[in-house]
């Protein structure tokens, strides 16, 4: 008997599929029956999985190496193909869709295989040839089957069910166009829901930010265009979980900040240049001149140090920190997508996370009738918590607060995000004051249409202020205001 070791064959099919950065497979407990043998970011190989034989082996690490790299690869494309499994049923159903998005991979993962060479189309008939003599198949397992055999030309169990016929029309434009795979999915969700799980589709769904072991930390870059409800749905199905400020996190990831610093003017010295009589005498080189002729002849044989001026590299300067005072009250509407709430927010979580980029400290403040503040801090994640909260009450500005956060922090840059229908300024008009002369008060006044003018003006007098006649326009101006505080302008430019 020809002995072997499983490392060889992971060596080998790594080789194959060019070295893809995967951790290496370990050694583990048998995994529930028909279960893919994964967990804790890492494949785990058990000693059935073993007994199968190298060529098994060499199938089963070939497929996920594939998720990895084609489909659905990223977490991104992963939550695509989630909501749109979510979508194709009648009822949302988390294990439904993440099962069914694990089914559409692996026909879309071993269909790639199948036509790459015929070494992979032997490892992937293999596969499926052993699925089908498994006893505990289910409706839904013979009827992909049966498309497969369909599909793909092959001799694997043959189905009846019309749901075959339907699937076989699903995916005739075949599965390299990434475009069509989130219609594929949905409708395949579509024909399939109404069946039992079998054994295909267990398991989590694999790509590359999972198997790496850093999907809790990666951005979901479809976040911009879903709900709260929908994005939470869509998380779930990927087996991660979201909530508010993950929500406004992923989509501020999408916002650029371009960093435009402005360089400064300077004269330097160049080659010598004729002295005249209308210069001033301390330009006149008298070495130099009297190095090239014994007699002082004005315009003559007198020379000056000539300059030119370009344009140098930007001067070194203090990295401000940033305070946000921002509006939660009943008037901002609340935190639903294109609210003045959720624009305003994901302006304050963009502007934070680049402040924190450039080493600043932030702090923040979230008011209403009553506020929420957060201390001068480099924990970005305790001050997004701050930003989330929505209190829903009246209007009151907390003067002192902001005034003593401003005092520790001189030169700080103060972002403040109110719709201005603040009821108590006057009564904080001393702290607030105050606090504009320790640091840079920036304020953006939402909502003009409704605006209350006498607050407006008296806060124009604080610093610059921003008037927002198109809710649209909020995110772009307050990641304008902060790209240039932090790229290397004078805060002096903005006034």
């Amino acid at each position: 008997m020809i002995s072997w070791d499983w490392a060889d064959v992971w060596q080998r099919s790594c080789e194959s599929w060019h070295w893809p950065l995967l951790p290496r497979p370990r050694p583990g407990p048998s995994a529930s029956a028909g279960e893919f043998p994964f967990g804790n970011y890492c494949i785990t190989i058990d000693q059935k999985t073993v007994d199968q034989g190298p060529v098994y082996l060499e199938n089963l690490f070939g497929h996920l190496i594939v998720h990895y790299i084609f489909c659905p690869r990223s977490l991104d494309e992963a939550g695509m193909l989630a909501l749109a499994a979510l979508k194709g049923l009648d009822q949302p159903d988390i294990d439904r869709a993440r099962c069914l998005v694990n089914i559409f991979t692996d026909i879309v993962v071993d269909s790639f295989r199948l036509e790459r060479s015929a070494s992979d189309e032997r490892m992937v008939l293999l596969g499926w040839n052993m699925l089908a003599k498994q006893d505990r198949l289910m409706p839904l397992d013979r009827m992909v089957m049966g498309f497969l055999r369909n599909y793909w030309g092959v001799d694997l169990p043959s189905c009846s069910r019309p749901e075959v016929e339907l699937l076989g029309r699903v995916f005739s434009a075949g599965i390299r166009e990434r475009n069509l795979w989130q219609r594929q999915c949905r409708q395949m969700s579509t024909i399939l829901e109404k069946f039992q799980p079998g054994i295909l589709g267990r398991g989590q769904i694999r790509c590359l930010e999972i198997l790496n072991g850093n999907a809790n930390n990666a951005p979901l870059n479809c976040a911009a265009s879903l709900d709260l409800g929908s994005y939470e749905e869509v998380l779930a199905v990927l087996g991660l979980k979201g909530d508010l400020s993950r929500w406004y996190r992923d989509q501020s990831y999408r916002i650029e900040i371009r960093e435009m610093p402005r360089s400064r003017r300077e004269s330097y010295p160049s080659a010598p240049v004729k002295w005249r009589l209308t210069d001033p005498c301390s330009e006149l080189d008298y070495a130099y001149s009297l190095s090239l002729s014994p007699w002082l002849i004005p315009g003559v044989t007198t020379y000056k140090r000539g300059t030119e001026t370009g344009a140098m590299a930007a001067a070194g300067s203090a990295v401000p920190d940033l305070l946000v005072v921002l509006d939660s009250s009943r008037s901002m509407e609340g935190p639903k997508m294109g609210t003045k709430t959720h624009k305003a927010t994901l302006a304050a979580f963009k502007a934070c996370w680049f402040a924190h980029s450039k080493g600043a400290e932030i702090a923040a403040i979230n008011f209403s009738e009553k506020y929420l503040a957060h201390p001068w801090t480099r924990d970005l994640s305790a001050v997004e918590e701050v930003l989330v909260e929505f209190f829903s009450t009246r209007t009151h500005i907390p003067g002192k607060a902001i005034k003593e956060l401003a005092e520790q922090r001189p030169g700080c840059l103060i972002l403040c995000i109110t719709d201005t229908h603040i009821q108590n300024l006057y009564q904080e008009w001393d702290d607030i004051k105050r606090a504009s002369e320790v640091g840079n008060f920036v304020l953006f006044c939402i909502d003009q249409a409704y605006r209350d003018k006498h607050v407006e003006e008296a806060l124009a007098s604080l610093g610059k202020v921003y008037y927002i006649n198109r809710l649209e326009d909020l995110v772009s101006l307050v990641v304008d205001v902060t790209g240039r505080a932090y790229c290397g302008e004078s805060f002096i430019s903005l006034q």
